[in-house]
């Protein structure tokens, strides 16, 4: 009688996928300009905050108005679905073991970052003052040395 030797190879992912899906639940995702990353003189977090929420500057002679030119949060809102799409393609590698779970967060990360710089490129309402545009030489309200645009980043941060 001949002998037969059957293998069985267990394929059950199950517990290595629900590693993943706890290690990508232990990250957060934080987006801006970052006070402890930021030394110089003026803050770059001060003029994000300024531009993104418009201020009025009380003088002798007046006010100096400072309106609202938000970058980060209408490009959330502008951005968000397509933003969602591109979690839902890239969950799709992390599920099946081709990226790790703290990639999907740097791809996001990067992709919304660089959604904002173009905002602050594109962004011309409401325009500079006539005095504004005269002194800084450029119509653009939000880039004078582009000092803002690149303190743009990311964190992707442990939860």
């Amino acid at each position: 009688m001949a002998r037969v030797t059957v293998r069985i190879r267990d394929r059950n992912r199950i517990p290595e996928l629900r590693r993943v899906l706890d290690e990508l639940d232990s990250y957060a995702l934080e987006v801006g300009v970052f006070s402890e990353d930021d030394n110089s003189n003026p803050s770059y977090v001060m003029i994000a905050s300024v531009h993104e929420f418009g201020v009025t500057i009380q003088k002798e002679k007046g006010s100096i108005v400072i309106p609202e030119r938000s970058f980060i949060r209408t490009t959330f809102d502008e951005k968000n679905a397509e933003w969602v799409e591109f979690v839902r393609n890239q969950l799709k590698l992390v599920i099946t073991f081709k990226i790790e779970a703290k990639m999907l967060w740097e791809r996001l990360g990067a992709k919304i970052v660089s959604d904002i710089q173009e905002k602050i490129t594109d962004l011309d309402t409401p325009p500079n003052a006539p005095s504004t545009i005269a002194k800084k030489g450029s119509s653009n309200p939000l880039i004078d040395t582009g000092g803002l645009r690149s303190r743009i980043t990311y964190k992707v941060v442990r939860r």
